[in-house]
């Protein structure tokens, strides 16, 4: 019928992504900062907490604690299914109406796949901050593992002539490697990253040969560490109807109401998401005190089966016995040995290989190392069920959770005008209801950091909103307008702040020390802090927001504006960082306080500035230039203050996260009946990223270049061609500790993405 159309549509989508990746680990093994010595650096004016400067550090000697080569693969697969269906109700009288209903649903299943290839030969040394050999009473005793998996070695492999009650044995895990801590410098100065030290003579299984000598020869390399860990599997569901209708009154009603718009629009989102990592079985009936083996998340050299869920070892000689003593249970003739979790493994044991020799752009000086393909994790359950016999999900409660989100609505809208006055006077309300469920945290797993989930919180709350909106314009001639626009705004949260709950981060315990005589002996997880990803009590975003502008118009495709505005924000999302944690070491032992980050209600932001802007057509300055005709430009300068209530380290408030004092965007463009051309550029400077503590972590300016070709080849199909950061811009990010100064944090090299395509209507 004329003037009713009712509208079906269904959009399917599925697709695979594989994020694969390779490069070099150089760290302290999650220990403390003392492998780094500052050797250039200027001492700022703000003290941390142990009453010394912070230093801003230019380059530092590295005295490194790990290194290997690693390889990770993140697979991810979503799957989508959306509905619509819509009535229009149009026969050209005032009256106007449509009514909509939204279903879709989605899931995604994100799978990660990683190894560690490890130079050390983990034999301890003096100087050397972390070994595999640490009983003190013999440093022969590091790796031990069941007869079986000895007898797959040679007897020069065993590290020495200890031999275990059902046989098993130590066997040095990796002969061929480094045997004392690396000595590097790096140069954190200059558009890359500068090393240097790889050329140093290194003592090992090679004898004293240059670091590069071990670094090139695939025999040096050992896993470390096989694991999968992060992976996601979240569905979601989202339900919408909505009816709108508007009246034309023919005549002014009241002298000045033009129009008048209503509506109703009720929305469900429902939220599952799921992290897990995967665990496999060990040594089931061969040592294990559960039949069905120790359960691990990391399949690891370090990792020792001795813990208090479940234990796999045999007793083996007390090196520490003294027999002028009475045996006892404090001197034993035998002591319960672990078994070591992974066996010793050559890196291309179950994987291919390659030799590595390209880190991009912003690093230099590096040699090249050994690393695994990463395409042997694009099934990693295949992967590790192929290697370990198991692999299954076990969930990370602190980051599972479900979140509810229904909201019903309704405005009233009007259209006005006074003369040369016109606009919109309006009235929204919203009535949200909140459901969460979040897991409770218990102890830490052995042999991973996952907690065990012990329960549910389960929270339920909702809040009324009353949202009026003004937007006004004046004309002063058909060129000049003034626009006024006034809102009160409620933007939800993302549910993901609503629902995580606590998860507990640890680092392997390098057993009491004099500066720390409460830590847990040696191998144990302790804890080293905890972060709580959600919180059932958040508001959302609300605001008031205000704008004036003038505009000028040129032409029929070109204008100049300037336009200011503020934005008064009642609340909004940051994050803490308390000294308020109580957790066990993975031995069940409570022995420190220790920090937890988690989100928080901010509130008394502002946000203001100006933004000065022109859309320039050649047509309508020079219309009879032929092809130059079709040419354009659009650009914009936008400056923005902002504040909030969060300080930085010397008490100054912080701007608002991903906000840019200064702005500019800028496009050319070229369009005739079938070709269209647009290069953009973007730039901005300095924005807040996020906190470290207190010390705020700030994106270096950047500026972008994109570009699009498009071709008509009909009305009903275009060919397309998309470029995006074309010159390859890179980020560049810095700590700040005083105003003005910059201390190096990361960078990130992304490189151009192209893209080319078809789009056809049928």
């Amino acid at each position: 019928e004329d003037g009713v159309r009712l509208t079906g549509e269904v959009f399917y989508t599925k697709q695979t992504e594989y994020n694969r990746a390779t490069g070099l680990n150089i760290s302290n093994r999650w220990s403390s900062l003392g492998w780094t010595t500052p050797t250039d650096f200027e001492t700022t004016g703000v003290n941390g907490g142990n009453g010394q400067p912070w230093l801003d550090v230019d380059q530092y000697d590295l005295d490194v604690w790990w290194m290997n080569s690693f390889t990770v693969n993140r697979m991810t697969e979503t799957e989508s299914t959306n509905y619509n269906l819509e009535l229009e109700y149009d026969k050209g009288g005032p009256f106007k109406f449509s009514a909509r209903a939204l279903r879709g649903s989605a899931e995604l299943l994100s799978m990660n796949g990683q190894v560690q290839g490890d130079l050390s030969n983990w034999q301890y040394g003096p100087d050397r901050t972390f070994t595999l050999f640490r009983d003190g009473g013999d440093r022969t005793r590091g790796t031990f593992y069941p007869a079986n998996i000895a007898a797959l070695f040679p007897s020069s492999q065993y590290s020495n002539d200890v031999i275990g009650s059902n046989g098993g044995r130590y066997i040095n895990p990796n002969p061929l490697g480094y045997g004392e801590d690396p000595q590097l410098h790096i140069d954190l100065t200059g558009d890359a990253l500068t090393w240097s030290g790889f050329g140093n003579t290194i003592s090992g299984g090679l004898g004293n040969v240059p670091l590069t000598d071990y670094m090139s020869n695939l025999d040096s390399y050992a896993v470390a560490a096989f694991s999968s860990e992060g992976n996601q599997n979240n569905t979601s569901d989202l339900t919408v109807f909505r009816a709108d209708g508007s009246y034309d009154f023919v005549e002014p009603f009241l002298g000045f109401v033009n129009r008048v718009d209503v509506g109703l629009r009720h929305s469900s989102r429902e939220v599952e998401i799921e992290n897990f990592h995967l665990f496999s079985d060990f040594y089931a009936g061969n040592g294990a005190t559960v039949p069905s083996g120790c359960s691990a998340q990391w399949k690891a050299i370090d990792v020792v089966m001795n813990q208090n869920q479940c234990q796999a070892g045999e007793m083996v000689s007390n090196p520490n016995y003294d027999p002028s003593k009475p045996t006892s249970t404090a001197n034993p003739t035998q002591v319960f040995q672990g078994y070591t979790v992974n066996a010793p493994t050559k890196l291309d044991q179950y994987n291919n290989v390659m030799f590595m020799t390209d880190y991009g752009s912003i690093t230099k000086g590096m040699p090249g190392v050994w690393v695994v393909d990463p395409r042997d994790f694009d099934d990693v359950v295949g992967f590790q069920q192929r290697v370990f016999g198991s692999a299954y999900r076990v969930i990370i409660p602190g980051t599972s959770y479900s979140v509810d989100l229904y909201e019903d609505s309704a405005y009233l809208n009007t259209g006005i005008g006074f003369g040369n006055l016109n606009g919109d006077v309006g009235l929204k309300v919203i009535r949200t209801e909140l459901r969460v469920r979040q897991n409770q945290t218990g102890e830490t797993r052995n042999y991973g950091d996952t907690n065990l989930d012990v329960g549910d919180t389960i929270s339920n709350r909702d809040y009324m909103d009353y949202l009026p909106s003004v937007n006004l314009a004046y004309d002063f001639s058909d060129s000049l307008k003034l626009r006024f626009g006034y809102a009160k705004t409620m933007i939800p949260l993302d549910l993901g702040n609503y629902g995580g709950g606590i998860t507990i981060s640890t680092a392997d315990s390098l057993g009491p020390t004099p500066q720390d005589p409460d830590a847990p002996p040696v191998g144990v997880r302790r804890v080293t802090g905890a972060s709580a990803s959600g919180n059932p009590d958040l508001n959302p975003w609300r605001s008031d927001n205000f704008d004036l502008s003038l505009e000028y118009y040129v032409g029929d495709a070109s204008m100049f504006n300037v336009a200011l505005f503020r934005l008064n924000i009642d609340s909004f999302v940051t994050t803490a960082t308390v000294l308020d944690g109580r957790f066990p070491d993975q031995d069940g032992v409570i022995r420190r306080t220790v920090p937890v980050t988690r989100p928080v209600q901010g509130d008394g932001g502002e946000l203001q500035g100006v933004e000065v802007g022109a859309k320039l057509a050649v047509s309508d300055f020079m219309p009879d230039m032929g092809i130059w005709s079709n040419f354009g430009f659009d650009g914009s300068f936008t400056y923005s203050d902002s504040s909030q209530n969060s300080k930085n380290l010397a008490g100054e408030d912080l701007p608002f996260r991903d906000n840019s004092k200064y702005s500019t965007n800028a496009a050319v463009w070229y369009q005739d009946d079938r070709l269209q051309v647009r290069v953009a550029y973007n730039y901005r400077t300095p924005r807040l990223q996020g906190q470290f503590g207190a010390i705020p972590i700030y994106q270096d300016t950047a500026q972008y270049v994109d570009a699009n070709v498009t071709y008509n080849v009909s009305d009903t199909m275009a060919i397309y061609a998309n470029g995006s950061n074309i010159f390859g811009e890179i980020e560049n990010y810095y700590l700040e500790f005083e105003p003005g100064a910059k201390q190096f944090h990361s960078r990130n090299q992304f490189e151009p993405r192209y893209s080319v395509g078809i789009r056809a209507r049928f």
